[in-house]
Formats: C-alpha cells, sequence, structure tokens
C-alpha cells in the first residue's frame, strides 16, 4: 500500500484531472488484492498506479512518472504468431489515442532479461462524466504456461494423427490380413490383404461373420475360443482352420485373436490377424505321405534284402560264392537308392539305371553295350525292380554270356507303346550277341525266377528270357502307369530323341 500511496503523491503534482484521481483512491486497496495484473495510465502514458501482479509479469518497476511508452521501450513485442509488433500497435498506445478498447488479445513480450512470455491483455478507456479521456486501464494476465500447454497439445495432436495416418497405411498395406470384430463376431473392419486371402470383396465381407466361411469341421473351436475371449476367460488365442474362398477353392489360415478392452476391462472389439498357410500344410502333408513311404519302402527294403540273402544262400554252394552274389545284388539295390536319392525318392532316370548295373562288368570298353530310347523317368517302385532285374542280367552276362568275352556286345533297347483301350506300356528288350553259344539251362536259377516273378509281382508286367543260340534275349512289358516319359512331362524340357547311347567303360 506504500507503494500505491507513493504513486498517489506522484499524481497529485501532475496535472490530472480530479475524476481520475477519485477513481484511484477507491481502487488502491482492491487493485493490489486482484489476481491479475493491472495498471492504469493517465491521458499522457504515464503509469500512475500498478499492482504487485503487475510487476511480477513485466518483471521491473516502473519509475516515478515513468510513461508506459518509456518503461516499454527495452522490450520486445511479438504478436501471437511470433511476428514483430511494431511500436505503434502496442495496445496501451492505441487505446490512448483513439480511445476504443481492446479486448483479449494474445501477445508475446520480451522482457530486458531476455526471457518471453505470453499474455492476454484487455485494455479499456476511462472517462469522466462528461465522456473525456481521463486515462486507460489495463488488465493482462501470464498465459506462458497455458500456451506452453496448448503447443504441447498441439504437438501431440499432429503426433496422434501423423500415428493413425501411419498406422492406417500399414494396416491397410500390411502384407498379412488383418480384421476387427465386434462381441458377435461380425467384421467392423478389414484390410486389402485379408481381400485377396478370401477371394471377396470388401463389402462382401463387411456382411459377414467369422464363422460364416470356416469349413465345418473348424466352426465350433473358432467360434468356442472366441466366446471366451469375449468374455474375458481367454486373452490371446491362435487357430489354425479352413476356408473357402469367393472361388470355391478350399485354403487354410492361421489365426491370431487379440481382444481390444476399455479402462473398465470391457470387450471392444477383437483384432485377428490372418495368414494363408496353404502351402505349408500342402508341403507338411507331402512330408507325412514321404515319411509314410519311407517307411514303407524301408520295409520293403528289407524284406528285399531278407529275400535276396535266402535266395544266394540257397544256390550257393559255398560261403564264398553267397558273399559274391549276395554283396552284388545289395550293391545293386544300392546304386539304385542313389538313383532315387538324387531326386528325392520321387523318380530315377531309366538310363542310369541300366548304365549303373552294367558299368562294373565292361571288359571290352563302351563300345560293348549300346542303349538305345528315350528319356524315360521311373517311380520308385519300378527303378528299384528294374535296378534288381538288370544286375540279375549283367551278372549272368558277365558270368556265361556276352560279358565274359571282349567280342561280346549287348543291345537295351526301349519304347513307349501306345494303348488302344487301356494305358500306355514300357517295352524294354535286352538282346546279347557276341558272346558263348547259349543253350537253354536245364534248370531255372535264382536270377530266372526274380526277373519274371519280379517283374509281375511288383510292376504288374511280363518277363519273358529266350536263350537262344546267338545269345541270350529278354523281353520286358509293364504299365506306363508305373513310369514318366519324358516326352509326356510339361516342365524340364522335351525327351531326348531316340538314339544311341554307349555304356562307359568302368
Amino acid at each position: 500500500m506504500r507503494e500505491l500511496h507513493r504513486q498517489h503523491a506522484d499524481l497529485r503534482a501532475s496535472p490530472y484531472s480530479a475524476a481520475l484521481e477519485q477513481m484511484l483512491r477507491a481502487s488502491d486497496v482492491l487493485l493490489d488484492m486482484l489476481p491479475i495484473a493491472t495498471c492504469i495510465c493517465d491521458p499522457e502514458g504515464t503509469i500512475v498506479q500498478y499492482n504487485r501482479r503487475a510487476v511480477e509479469v513485466w518483471g521491473r518497476k516502473p519509475q516515478p512518472g515513468e510513461t508506459h511508452e518509456h518503461f516499454t521501450s527495452v522490450s520486445q513485442f511479438f504478436r501471437s504468431d511470433g511476428q514483430p509488433l511494431p511500436r505503434t500497435e502496442i495496445p496501451m498506445t492505441e487505446v490512448l489515442q483513439s480511445g476504443r478498447p481492446v479486448h483479449e488479445q494474445e501477445m508475446i513480450v520480451e522482457r530486458p532479461d531476455g526471457s518471453r512470455v505470453f499474455i492476454l491483455i484487455t485494455i479499456d478507456p476511462l472517462l469522466d462524466a462528461q465522456g473525456g479521456l481521463i486515462g486507460a486501464i489495463s488488465c493482462f494476465q501470464d498465459i506462458t504456461e497455458r500456451e506452453r500447454v496448448r503447443a504441447a497439445l498441439e504437438r501431440s495432436q499432429s503426433d496422434l494423427l501423423e500415428h493413425e495416418q501411419r498406422l492406417a497405411a500399414t494396416y491397410e498395406h500390411a502384407a498379412i490380413g488383418i480384421i476387427e470384430t465386434d462381441a458377435d463376431g461380425k467384421f467392423l473392419r478389414v484390410n486389402e490383404a485379408i481381400c485377396a486371402i478370401t477371394g471377396r470383396g470388401r463389402d462382401e465381407l463387411m456382411r459377414t461373420t467369422l464363422s460364416q466361411h470356416t469349413h465345418a469341421d473348424d466352426v465350433d473351436s473358432d467360434r468356442e475360443a472366441y466366446r471366451k475371449q469375449v468374455n474375458g476367460d481367454l486373452n490371446i488365442y491362435s487357430i489354425e482352420k479352413r476356408i473357402t474362398r469367393g472361388d470355391g477353392r478350399q485354403i487354410w489360415i492361421s489365426v491370431r485373436s487379440t481382444p481390444v478392452r476399455d479402462s473398465y476391462g470391457r470387450f471392444l472389439y477383437g483384432v485377428r490377424v490372418v495368414q494363408d498357410i496353404s502351402e505349408r500344410k500342402a508341403a507338411e502333408e507331402r512330408q507325412k505321405l514321404l515319411i509314410d513311404e519311407l517307411n514303407h519302402r524301408v520295409k520293403n527294403t528289407l524284406a528285399t534284402v531278407q529275400s535276396l540273402a535266402a535266395q544266394s544262400s540257397r544256390g550257393a554252394p559255398t560261403a564264398h560264392t553267397f558273399r559274391q552274389s549276395f554283396e552284388g545284388r545289395l550293391i545293386a539295390l544300392s546304386k539304385a537308392h542313389d538313383q532315387l536319392t538324387l531326386r528325392h525318392w520321387e523318380s530315377a532316370d531309366l538310363r542310369e539305371i541300366v548304365r549303373a548295373g552294367i558299368v562294373p562288368y565292361l571288359t571290352g570298353g563302351p563300345d560293348q553295350v549300346v542303349l538305345r530310347g528315350e528319356d524315360v523317368t521311373l517311380r520308385p517302385r519300378a527303378a528299384l525292380t528294374l535296378a534288381m532285374v538288370f544286375h540279375e542280367l549283367t551278372t549272368n552276362a558277365a558270368k556265361y554270356g556276352a560279358l565274359s568275352v571282349p567280342s561280346g556286345r549287348i543291345n537295351v533297347q526301349w519304347t513307349v507303346q501306345p494303348a488302344a483301350a487301356s494305358q500306355p506300356r514300357l517295352s524294354i528288350v535286352w538282346q546279347e550277341q557276341g558272346g558263348p553259344p547259349v543253350a537253354s539251362p536245364t534248370r531255372r536259377g535264382f536270377g530266372s525266377k526274380f526277373i519274371e516273378g519280379s517283374v509281375a509281382s511288383e510292376l504288374g508286367g511280363r518277363a519273358k528270357l529266350d536263350f537262344v543260340p546267338q545269345g541270350l534275349r529278354c523281353s520286358i512289358d509293364i504299365p506306363f502307369g508305373g513310369t514318366k516319359s519324358a516326352a509326356s512331362r510339361t516342365a524340364g524340357g522335351g525327351a531326348r530323341p531316340a538314339g544311341e547311347d554307349h555304356a562307359p567303360a568302368a
């Protein structure tokens, strides 16, 4: 209050109106109690009264008799957008010159110490009873903190908008399907990827529910899990199920379902991430079939080995003879396995099967054996059986036939014969010549029985051995269902034209 009285003493020494003096005396106590900064100037702009809050905002006190213009000359003024404010547009100056009030104008003041404050200012002219201007009263408030909060809010809103736009772009262009569903399983939102996975348009999906396109065998498990998730008994769950696409094709999908809840834990909607796993399921099925087939083949191979051992021992006069014949047959079986392994046990090349069996027994160079025929791919059962057949023919030729002398020759020729009423057939002819004279055996040995019996039982075909004097001839005829010709393949090129091919020397 001493500050206000000192201001009044200065005021009585200056030529201002009695009306203004009376007004100031009445406001002495109230002005200093106000929570808002207040300043009063006379018509010439001299600061005649102010309160504590004004000093706090200004950061300093005005000198006695100092004008508003002089007091503010050490400060810089800016509009709320940061643009400099000309001194002629300072609100107090405008009001004293025009007599018009200024209400709630935001501005920035840079104080002498370099700090800046945002202020919200209202200035009203003070008039005497006759309407003459006797001064102006300025009420201003430091809104720096409010502006800081508002700027932070704007940045937050801008960041939120950017985040939402980025999330929306990610949602829409994600490589995986995303669905939002309500508590009843009705689709609320879908992205482009799920449309591609299901083969259905966005509008069609938005009219459907979780279980509508699900395979009947998979509906109950997904529906029950989603019900528990909605009720809060289950948080996140994953499931694999089949669905029917728009084109009628059935595919496998994996679904990971996550609930979104409010602050009270109430279910708002579910987010389901969907991936097409049809290829993985097909690979798993192929792997299972392969394992089952491998188990079957291992059992068959063991049975074959047992049979080879029994048959070899039955016709062998000595242990050494048994060992030779049995080892040779096992090696032939192993080579056939090698050929199948190269092609992941899916097929083997007939030419390579014949070569593998003959090469170890060549004594007269590669011209001893001529192979003629198109490229033919054998299925595993046919490959194993024919490998053993050619082994028996080759060992017999090495002991008694064309391969027992350098002048002997063997021609192996095969053709795929079409059939009018049934499936095509593969015809193979083994013809020896140039070896010792051949006579019909007095008894049929293991080799003859194996060739004829295995072709009939394993491949459903026929094998015939003709012991003509010029050389042994073996004719084999099997259904083409057990083989695949290169000419019929849709990938990997066409068949090699039929022609001669010599087995390389060992």
